[in-house]
């Protein structure tokens, strides 16, 4: 009985182990996911600065992805790209732009959503703390928009009136709550924009 137990011991310790060995290879991966995206993105930026020509620079496809922006939180250190849409494949690594809202510093609703607490990322975990005077700076091929935060709240997961359009430049950053029963909102509104 006592060897059996010293058996059973030994494969949960080894079935803990693999766990979280699986869970650090997911946030590994993720981690150089972001990390080669934010540098592409940053690249291809710097090298339509440097060219001082009026062509495009070309974001339309990195690693697989479309890259719409890169948003920087100041108040929880947050700097991570904005890829199109919201499908898991997307949003298990990066923060995903809502394919129906506006881009970045127009006149409507730019929503983002990103995972609190994942397997592969957890950009959003700190995002509750996010308070009302915050900033929220995105930077796109066309220039730097910064947000000021005016509420975070949360709301129901069906109460998504939150991702409807608005009449100025508005930006919408969503994630679950703990235990993913509701979601947490943070809104705000444009008041700098320095177009390239």
């Amino acid at each position: 009985m006592e060897k059996f137990r010293k058996i059973i011991g030994v494969l949960l310790i080894l079935i803990g182990v693999g766990i979280i060995g699986t869970v650090a290879y997911k946030k590994i991966v993720t981690s150089q996911k972001q990390n080669e995206l934010l540098e592409a993105f940053e690249s291809q930026l710097a090298e339509g600065d440097n060219e001082n020509t009026e062509e495009e620079v070309n974001l339309d496809s990195i690693n697989g992805y479309t890259p719409i922006a890169i948003m920087e939180i100041p108040s929880i250190k947050l700097k991570q790209p904005v890829v199109e849409g919201i499908t898991e494949d997307v949003i298990k690594y990066f923060l995903g732009k809502f394919p129906e809202s506006t881009m970045p510093g127009e006149v409507g609703n730019f929503a983002v959503a990103g995972h609190r607490v994942s397997d592969f990322t957890d950009a959003f975990i700190n995002l509750y703390k996010v308070k009302p005077g915050d900033n929220v700076i995105v930077t796109t091929k066309d220039g730097k928009y910064t947000y000021e935060v005016e509420e975070s709240f949360i709301v129901e997961p069906e109460q998504v009136e939150v991702l409807e359009n608005a009449d100025y430049e508005k930006i919408t950053l969503i994630t679950c709550t703990i235990g993913s029963k509701r979601r947490v909102i943070v809104t705000g509104k444009l008041i700098e924009k320095n177009e390239a």
